[in-house]
């Protein structure tokens, strides 16, 4: 497998930072906590979680990864996977979640529309399957293309924060199922803020698996020596 560019673990570095970076940005900014991550769209905090997201699809989008495999056995290399995410999330900012139900405080004034918001529901499940798709492909990501050419103990990392995704994804569906034809709505009652939960878990899962195939931990333990050798060579 070819040695990729510096620049390509730095775009991994600059993806995980961000993954694990923006729930905490979002509860730092606005006083409430939110059902989900989503709703901080039509709060101050709208700033980092656009700006984020739109980040997140750029770097996807000009990721290139490995090339493909040469006998076809790869279901999809890592360049059609990083595109397929970043369509998904720039359709994902484009079509923001519905304003209701934040559970909390936000600043969005009904009939007064703030950027691209709304109250539709076509809209609103766009927007759930969009982000849902682009979480399964970094799930994909990190359980199948970031294993190939790694040592066993981060292999398991990357299978670990993939299921982590995965699992993130499936439990959300479910407790959409259960709070949407058994609890009428009211699931928030008894677990505040389970979206904003299990996707805060989702995105520091990829965010880990991205910042440790971008090299961060080997160039953290390197960093001393790199160091080391500076200040002797301006001694």
């Amino acid at each position: 497998m070819r040695k990729l560019p510096k620049s390509q673990y730095r775009l991994r570095k600059i993806i995980g930072i961000l993954g694990i970076a923006l729930p905490i940005l979002l509860l730092l900014n606005h006083e409430d906590l939110l059902s989900s991550m989503s709703h901080y769209y039509y709060t101050s905090a709208s700033v980092f979680f656009i700006g984020i997201l739109v980040a997140f699809g750029l770097v996807l989008y000009t990721y290139e990864g490995h090339k493909p495999k040469s006998d076809k056995s790869e279901f999809l290399s890592d360049n059609a996977t990083t595109t397929l995410a970043a369509i998904f999330i720039f359709i994902t900012v484009l079509v923001p979640t519905r304003w209701e139900g934040a559970m909390g405080k936000i600043y969005f004034i009904d009939n007064l529309h703030y950027l691209f918001g709304h109250n539709h529901i076509i809209k609103g499940t766009i927007h759930l399957v969009s982000a849902g798709l682009f979480l399964v492909l970094l799930g994909y990501m990190s359980f199948t293309k970031f294993r190939m050419g790694d040592d066993k103990r981060r292999k398991k990392l990357y299978k670990t924060c993939g299921i982590i995704i995965w699992s993130s994804v499936a439990m959300l569906i479910v407790l959409f199922a259960v709070d949407r034809f058994i609890m009428n709505d009211q699931l928030n009652c008894y677990f505040p803020a389970y979206t904003f939960w299990f996707e805060m878990l989702a995105v520091w899962a990829f965010g880990i698996a991205w910042l440790v195939k971008g090299r961060f931990d080997i160039d953290a333990m390197e960093l001393p020596k790199k160091l080391k050798k500076k200040n002797s060579k301006l001694e």
